[in-house]
């Protein structure tokens, strides 16, 4: 709060944390301080309209009616509000000596209208471009030339961090003061910064197991300190920033010798450890988070635990990590208990994935098991369709017709199971990529109602629309893994079932995959290949090479120059299709969980035969 005082050489205020940690209430404080003590007008922007609205009438407005005079009287801030709807709205409140202004990011909330003083909270939703103008914090700034010249300006900026390292409020903490808080052990009086590594729980058991044994760790000696010492060790505590360095109390009373560095950023780091939360709450939200990911692989519980309750951007847990080789899934391979167009012991359904392509179709067919186990058990392409009893080259992109290979090709197969092969195993559910093109999405809808209808000149029986599923890939890295699907109009057919199109967050699949891939055990989410895969003369497996063919950069799966893809976008569609029937579906069961599963689908495309 003293930076934010008018006597404070800083222009620039901003604070990164988890949620729940007294950011936005250090805002709250500096604007009932400017109604009361030192009037100036100001600009508040949030996220969104709805969170402005929000903000204004659930906090705002509580603030003004609570606060309080020197004799325990409510309404003091209420007294200096001007009267009229015009001064008292959701987006501007006025009073004797300043006005407030609440709205949402947008090229006219910066335009045309200077303020000395301006509040962003949750800056890191605003996203890096605001109407193609600029970064927030530069607009804001802009606004605030007429007042610069007399040393008159403050912003107060807060945020929980999502945009990733070195992005959004963690690079404007990092350009300022940048200040962490130090703490001395009170076993030795190291001094040490009290961040998320120097927790100590119990990692292999559960949740509560971890929450009873939460301590925090001195790094020097070794000392535990228990979640009973929490306010003694923070009474230690004092801010270091750039150009400090933390020492003892016991050796300087500040506890930090140095210079801070010169700037007009007081920017300050803080983090779940020294909030209102438990250690023994965060502990066991690590430890939950920790065994979601073991059982399905998805960073999305570690995403919400790191940014929320940690306050950092997320930290891949494998990072540093080198990928794993092409060499790595053949020596797998090779060890492999079963072959091609074999069910192995553990499956409990078959997925079938389809990739269309100018000239063929590339197809996988895939083996699910518990715990988000998976087989790949067949891989092939369809090349050619029958024509006048002769075969031709297919035409997917521009030859509706040429899709009806598929039901005899793929979607009738059925595969036995390894060990006991008079059984068989048909396929549960066959998706489709639609492909970017209109002729293929066209083409892509034509068949699935063509399926879902049935043909009764050839004896083909209609499939139910649980048995298809229609994909295409997302490019919105930030959205829902699998968002709810949509129903495109103009590709429906009167008085017929509606078709879907599913829209996975295909770069939130492919991290998993990649997770998934390094696994060489059989343990949850494992992937594994037969020992027979098809060989080129000088030894190399293509389709194994095809899941190395994308790497990570920045966050964005990119595919290399030159190289073929196919079946590590085949393995994504069957993960969306899993997620489709209910992501749980194989944690413990067959089942989705909360899901009965359709009797079509139960009957024709689970059964086992002879």
């Amino acid at each position: 709060m003293d930076c934010l005082a008018t006597t404070s050489h800083y222009a620039i205020v901003a604070v990164m944390g988890g949620s729940q940690q007294g950011k936005s209430e250090i805002g709250n404080n500096w604007q009932l301080h400017t109604i009361e003590y030192d009037q100036a007008d100001t600009l508040f922007v949030a996220p969104s309209k709805d969170l402005i609205n929000s903000y204004v009438t659930t906090q705002f407005d509580k603030m003004l009616d609570l606060s309080v005079d020197d004799d325990g009287k409510p309404g003091l801030l209420r007294r200096r509000q001007l009267g009229g709807v015009s001064s008292d709205n959701i987006n501007l409140k006025r009073f004797r000596g300043c006005d407030f202004h609440f709205l949402w990011p947008g090229g006219p909330t910066f335009r045309a209208k200077p303020f000395p003083r301006g509040r962003m909270d949750d800056f890191d939703e605003f996203g890096l471009d605001i109407a193609n103008q600029g970064d927030a914090l530069g607009l804001m700034e802009g606004r605030m030339g007429s007042f610069s010249a007399y040393g008159r300006t403050k912003i107060y900026v807060n945020s929980t961090p999502v945009l990733g390292k070195n992005k959004g409020i963690e690079a404007l903490v990092a350009s300022g003061t940048d200040e962490r808080w130090y703490v001395d052990c009170l076993s030795c009086e190291h001094p040490f910064t009290l961040t998320f590594d120097r927790l100590d729980y119990d990692q292999s058991g559960t949740p509560e197991d971890a929450a009873s044994s939460a301590a925090i760790v001195c790094p020097e000696c070794g000392g535990a300190h228990a979640p009973t010492d929490k306010r003694a060790l923070m009474g230690t505590g004092r801010w270091v920033g750039r150009g400090e360095s933390a020492v003892s109390r016991s050796e300087e009373r500040e506890g930090k010798v140095g210079e801070l560095v010169a700037s007009k950023r007081a920017t300050f780091r803080l983090t779940g450890l020294m909030g209102f939360r438990p250690w023994s709450q965060i502990a066991s939200l690590a430890r939950a988070a920790e065994i979601s990911f073991a059982l399905d692989q998805d960073p999305a519980a570690f995403k919400s635990f790191d940014q929320t309750v940690i306050g950092r951007n997320y930290v891949p847990r494998d990072q540093g990590e080198p990928a794993v080789t092409e060499d790595a899934l053949y020596r797998r391979a090779k060890r492999s208990a079963y072959l091609m167009r074999e069910v192995p012991a553990g499956a409990m359904c078959l997925i079938a994935t389809i990739d269309q392509q100018s000239n063929r179709f590339e197809v996988a067919i895939w083996a699910w098991g518990k715990n988000f186990r998976c087989w790949l058990i067949d891989r092939f392409a369809v090349m050619t369709v029958m024509e006048n009893g002769a075969e031709r080259p297919l035409r997917p992109f521009t030859r509706p017709e040429d899709w009806s290979v598929l039901h005899e090709r793929v979607l009738s197969r059925s595969y036995p199971m390894a060990g006991a092969r008079h059984l068989k195993m048909r396929i549960m559910n066959t998706s489709v990529d639609t492909g970017g093109l209109d002729a293929a999405t066209n083409n892509a809808f034509a068949w699935w109602h063509a399926m879902v209808k049935g043909d009764v000149g050839s004896g083909r029986p209609p499939l139910p629309p649980t048995a298809l599923t229609l994909l295409k890939g997302g490019n919105r890295p930030e959205a829902r893994l699998l968002p709810p699907p949509t129903i495109d109009a103009k590709r429906q057919i009167k008085d017929a079932p509606q078709a879907e199109l599913f829209v996975p967050n295909v770069n939130r699949y492919k991290d998993t995959a990649d997770v998934r891939l390094k696994r060489e055990d059989d343990g949850p989410g494992s992937i594994g290949f037969p020992s027979d895969l098809p060989q080129e003369r000088d030894g190399s497996i293509p389709y194994l090479a095809e899941l190395r063919a994308e790497t990570n950069v920045n966050g964005q799966w990119t595919r290399e120059p030159h190289r073929a893809n196919e079946t590590w976008d085949l393995y994504i569609q069957s993960c969306a299709v899993v997620t489709r029937f209910g992501a749980r579906m194989l944690a413990s069961s067959g089942c989705p969980s909360g899901h009965v599963r359709p009797r079509m689908l139960r009957k024709q495309h689970l059964r086992w035969r002879a």
